[in-house]
């Protein structure tokens, strides 16, 4: 039986935790704040999308793409190609800002967000989208309030379930 040291494995699980968080995110992909004049799915305005926004950056050419919900962003994605490189996308962040389209707030990359689905608060565009969190917290509250169920990225729903 070895015999494995406390600082030793103390270092070991330090390295480990500090490699399980968020990737960098790709030079140029950066969230801006609903700085869109029109969404790539439907062309409203992103200061009259309430809610869950969404954005979404092609890491190799950096172009970016503007959504009035994580549905609709979801739904777009379903539809590229694979050929289409990295692709990161972001969520508004509720965890500090209210529903409200004028409160821009944080973005959260959808790979680390908390998501509430089923829930039942209308974006205004006659949606119910999954919304994200980056505290799990703060999802808990809004489905305590609202209803529906937490999960992360790999539980959202498949566009058109």
């Amino acid at each position: 039986m070895h015999r494995v040291h406390r600082p030793l494995a103390l270092l070991i699980l330090g390295a480990a935790i500090a490699g399980c968080g968020e990737a960098p995110v790709p030079k140029g992909c950066g969230p801006e704040a609903s700085a869109a004049e029109e969404t790539a799915m439907n062309g409203t305005p992103m200061p009259e999308c309430a809610g869950p926004q969404a954005q979404a950056c092609l890491a190799d050419s950096g172009r970016k793409h503007y959504f009035c919900s994580t549905a609709d962003l979801l739904e777009w994605q379903k539809g590229l190609e694979d050929n289409e490189g990295e692709i990161v996308t972001f969520t508004r962040d509720l965890s500090d800002v209210d529903w409200d389209p004028r409160d821009t707030g944080d973005w959260v990359t959808m790979d680390t967000a908390w998501f509430v689905v089923g829930h039942e608060r209308d974006n205004g565009q006659g949606q119910t989208p999954p919304a994200g969190f980056s505290d799990l917290g703060d999802a808990e509250i809004f489905a305590s309030k609202h209803g529906g169920r937490i999960t992360g990225r790999q539980g959202l729903p498949s566009p058109g379930d």
